[in-house]
């Protein structure tokens, strides 16, 4: 649920970066080079300075001071055996020397940066915990599976959500996508999650808990909104789209209500087909612009298959052409089995169709149906 900062990006290029710690070495090597086989006119420092730069970027702060150390008695001992003068040779190690200290302090500041980077991760990650728990793998006949990745994308927090309740009409599940980031995406998130668990065990049918999750949200906003603050307009707008799955006690039969959401996907042998939800509901927090709309939708799940419920971070993933993600398309063949097993293969597919860029999170549910010996 939770998007992470910039962290992930900077230190994917700093990883990329370090792959290359002989660089440093290499330039003191040149530098040395320079000193010894060109004429006196040609000096190393500019290399060793870019030496210590380098180590700064790609290294610890003990190594970026061992390169600076090594470059500085270079010069210092090149400057004793060259024929400059005494002014000269003294310029050439203080440049040395402030470039050294220069280096240092770079290191020093992007040790403190990834330090601030690594406490924000840890935060939002059990901000992310705590909203959003993991769902349990067994649900009464069922095996269940989720995940939330969050895009390569600036600091924000985002909406995505899901919750699985085994209640008197069977299991229900609830994926939803919140629209908007920041903290008022974290508060509809909580509200949403807290809404459905009191009332999903209570409401006979889907539509009753699609109007009770609507009018949490509704409520929410009215109480919650700030006419002063900075995105009240945004607030005012605010809605989620939600997808209800409701599979009866005996895990024969799928009951879909779309509030706006992707249509999920049935597995069975390998191939992936999309639900048919019928007429769309509008979104929670929006019912009340079109009530009565729409309706559930029913279907066999037949032992064997798996149902794969994603949100718009999936199916609106792009690739180098613009093109939008088709699971149909492009998961074949799906894995049968486990439902973790189909959730990696998924996330791998999008990652590669995307070439790991992404501007939305991703989160997947799969949930199927436990047969002899607790498999599939």
């Amino acid at each position: 649920m939770v998007r992470r900062t910039k962290t992930r990006d900077v230190e994917q290029r700093h990883s990329r970066i370090q792959e290359y710690p002989w660089l440093a070495p290499v330039l003191l090597v040149g530098a040395v080079g320079l000193e010894l086989l060109t004429p006196s006119i040609v000096i190393g420092s500019a290399l060793v300075a870019v030496a210590g730069m380098v180590a700064a970027i790609t290294a610890t702060f003990r190594y970026t001071l061992l390169i600076v150390t090594v470059g500085v008695a270079i010069i210092f001992v090149a400057a004793l055996l060259s024929q400059f003068s005494d002014f000269a040779k003294g310029v050439q190690i203080v440049e040395v020397v402030i470039a050294g200290a220069l280096a240092l302090a770079i290191r020093r500041m992007l040790d403190s940066q990834s330090a601030r980077f690594s406490l924000v991760r840890s935060t939002v990650e059990t901000l992310q915990r705590a909203v959003l728990p993991p769902l349990p793998t067994i649900v009464g006949p069922m095996v269940v599976a989720c995940r939330y990745e969050a895009a390569s994308a600036e600091a924000r927090i985002g909406g995505d959500l899901y919750a699985v309740q085994e209640t008197p009409f069977g299991l229900r599940l609830l994926i939803a996508d919140v629209r908007g980031r920041g903290l008022g995406a974290v508060s509809a998130v909580s509200i949403i999650i807290g809404a459905f668990r009191e009332r999903a065990e209570s409401e006979p049918d889907l539509v009753g808990l699609a109007e009770r999750l609507d009018r949490a949200v509704a409520r929410s906003l009215q109480q919650g909104a700030d006419p002063f603050a900075a995105d009240a307009a945004d607030a005012a707008e605010a809605f989620a789209t939600a997808l209800l799955v409701e599979i009866d006690r005996c895990g024969t039969t799928l009951r879909l209500l779309s509030c706006g959401h992707p249509a999920p996907y049935l597995v069975r042998d390998g191939e992936l087909c999309r639900l048919d939800t019928g007429e769309a509901t509008p979104p929670l927090g929006m019912r009340d612009l079109a009530p009565g709309t729409g309706g559930p939708q029913s279907c066999d799940f037949p032992t064997g298959t798996t149902l794969l419920c994603v949100t718009d971070g999936v199916t609106e993933a792009r690739n180098a052409a613009g093109i939008f993600y088709d699971p149909c398309c492009e998961l074949r063949p799906a894995p049968e089995g486990a439902p973790e097993l189909l959730i990696d293969a998924l996330f791998a597919s999008v990652n590669r169709w995307a070439g790991g860029e992404r501007d939305d999170d991703m989160a997947v549910v799969a949930v199927a149906r436990v047969g002899v010996h607790g498999r599939t």
